[in-house]
């Protein structure tokens, strides 16, 4: 009960809020017409007792005269002294009672006009009076309709004052002119009110949407800051669980290579399996987080699509043999303008999905001409998607038919990689798919207006051979595991390593090698260190004491979009961790050999 007792207080409190704006307005609109209103009326009773007073030297008449402008005078400094007063300081709720106090008076002096001076036997100063009265009626409803009491303040006194001194002559003429004021002053009052009742409802629905848009904007600030909270602990999180998983694939390389030959290498190679299946799951994870971040960029280019259909056949034919499966590849003659190899990555995923959601048949992909480009299309003849989940399978972690998240089926990230990379690239992406017949996933690419040369689209795997046995590395990193795991990956590889945990150690060793027989040849960074050191400066104050650009490597097991960005930008050629040993020993032969691009 008790969430309930508060939110219908919230709801109380903001209706009270409305309402105060809605008095507040009200009271400053009709304030603000006064001016023109007091100027008005001031000369219309100037020039009716002033005629009145001449057409029958009735004495009355100068006794309204003062009644009259005094009160003028009194509203005048009254609304006056509101207007002058600042926003933040005005009472709307007493204002509007005193303005309509003030009203009432002066109405009543209108309304005393027909008693103190009525000219029963002069015409025309009768119909002066009546339409003075009544043109005074009318003008007061449209500056009055804002406020309900104000408005009720000032007509009724002045018609029935009019109508009452009309009744009392007795004769008919006067009867019918008293009924007929009533029935004006019944008029008026109805329109009157309906104006002010359609102006509070204006005022009402234009705070009620305020107040919703700035709720809205609160919910999407709270949305805001709990979206980058999220960021940052999953960015952390990251951060903390890839150190342990890149020091054990290291650690767990090194081991496979010793055990070779032996009995007791089947277990290695089984623990290398489940690292390599882990270091997949993070990896997939780590190119949302790169993607989002706008680390990576399409490098857009002509591209034969048979050179990017080799590369898949070589990838994936393996696996379809294995399992019984047929992979047909229909390329073509064509050419699109894509990243070759961002578009290797994004088929890549879509041929992988779709053999692992085939049993029997096979997966055609092949490219065709459509809509003046070219549709790149992957067909399967697997489980299907039903109509209803389609728009979901792109989400990250959304897998159809794994509600008890087999891992044999991935962690679901494949799709959203594809979302986003066609969305990197600028090729529309469109799914078509049958519940038991199979899917249909197309690309619609522009066509390249020449013809592409073969491109390069993967590499191949380096072995510890092609690693530049030589070298003395200098490896920084906070964290022992790590650094003892890339040492035993670096010396098996024939390498010398020297070991560093921070900033200060690495100028150190770097000092002392300068003039051995090793100096330091290269240095392999952690970006993120203890306190607020980091491996972009480390970096620069190690070459800066050496006087030379040292080749240098930024590993980092970071995921929030900031860093990764800070990373990118630096020119330095980035590893993200867990990185595999091949991986880390390929990038090492590209940063000490300057012909090769990192």
């Amino acid at each position: 009960m008790a969430p309930a007792s508060g939110g219908s207080t919230d709801t109380t409190a903001g209706l009270a809020d409305i309402d105060a704006r809605i008095l507040r307005e009200q009271v400053d609109s009709m304030m603000g017409t006064s001016w023109s209103g007091a100027i008005a009326a001031f000369f219309v009773g100037l020039g009716f007792w002033t005629l009145s007073w001449m057409q029958t030297g009735d004495r009355g008449a100068l006794l309204w005269a003062a009644l009259l402008h005094s009160c003028q005078l009194w509203r005048y400094l009254g609304c006056r002294r509101y207007l002058r007063t600042p926003a933040e300081r005005r009472e709307p709720q007493a204002a509007g009672n005193w303005y309509a106090r003030a009203l009432l008076v002066n109405a009543g002096i209108w309304g005393l006009a027909p008693w103190l001076f009525f000219p029963a036997d002069n015409a025309l100063v009768t119909a002066l009076m009546m339409l003075v009265l009544m043109g005074m009626t009318t003008g007061s409803i449209a500056s009055l309709a804002p406020h309900r009491r104000a408005l009720l303040s000032f007509p009724v006194p002045v018609m029935l004052g009019l109508s009452s001194a009309m009744l009392w002559q007795g004769d008919a003429l006067h009867v019918f002119m008293g009924v007929a004021a009533l029935v004006y002053l019944y008029v008026n009052l109805d329109f009157g009110l309906q104006q002010h009742r359609l102006l509070t409802e204006a005022l009402r629905s234009r705070y009620e949407k305020e107040a919703l848009a700035k709720r809205l904007e609160e919910q999407m600030d709270i949305t805001r800051r709990a979206n980058i909270e999220r960021i940052r602990f999953f960015a952390s999180a990251s951060h903390d669980l890839r150190q342990p998983l890149h020091s054990l694939g290291l650690f767990g390389t090194a081991l496979e290579r010793r055990l070779a030959g032996r009995p007791e290498q089947p277990l290695a190679h089984s623990l290398m399996q489940c690292v390599n299946a882990l270091e997949m799951s993070f990896n997939e994870m780590l190119e949302v987080s790169r993607l989002d971040a706008g680390v990576i960029r399409a490098r857009s280019q002509p591209v034969p699509v048979a050179a990017l259909f080799r590369a898949l056949d070589a990838n994936f034919g393996p696996q379809a043999e294995s399992r019984g499966l047929m992979l047909r590849f229909r390329p073509g003659t064509h050419a699109i303008v894509a990243d070759p190899q961002l578009m290797e990555r994004l088929l890549g995923n879509l041929v992988h999905n779709a053999l692992k959601f085939t049993r029997q048949g096979g997966v055609l992909v092949g490219a065709r001409k459509r809509a003046g480009g070219v549709a790149i299309e992957v067909w399967d003849t697997g489980v299907g998607i039903p109509a209803e989940e389609q728009s979901r399978v792109f989400e990250e972690f959304y897998q159809v038919g794994n509600p008890e998240r087999d891992r044999a089926h991935g962690l679901g990230m494949g799709l959203a990689i594809v979302r986003r990379l066609s969305g990197l690239m600028d090729i529309p992406l469109s799914l078509r798919s049958r519940p038991g017949r199979g899917s249909m996933f197309r690309l619609q690419a522009h066509a390249a207006s020449l013809p592409a040369p073969d491109v390069v689209v993967t590499d191949g795997a380096v072995t510890t051979e092609q690693a530049p046995g030589s070298l003395c590395v200098l490896v920084i990193d906070d964290e022992a595991q790590v650094r003892a795991s890339t040492a035993a990956v670096l010396e098996g590889a024939g390498m010398k390593v020297r070991l560093a945990e921070n900033g200060e150690q690495a100028l150190l060793w770097l000092r002392t090698q300068r003039d051995a027989e090793d100096p330091i040849d290269l240095v392999i960074c952690d970006f993120r260190l203890r306190g607020d050191e980091d491996g972009l400066g480390v970096i620069a104050a190690l070459r800066e004491a050496a006087g030379w650009m040292l080749p240098a490597l930024l590993i980092t097991g970071d995921t929030a979009p900031d860093r990764l960005q800070r990373a990118r930008a630096s020119g330095l050629p980035v590893l993200y961790k867990p990185v595999p040993a091949d991986t880390l020993l390929r990038a090492l032969q590209r940063a000490v050999t300057p012909d090769e691009e990192v």
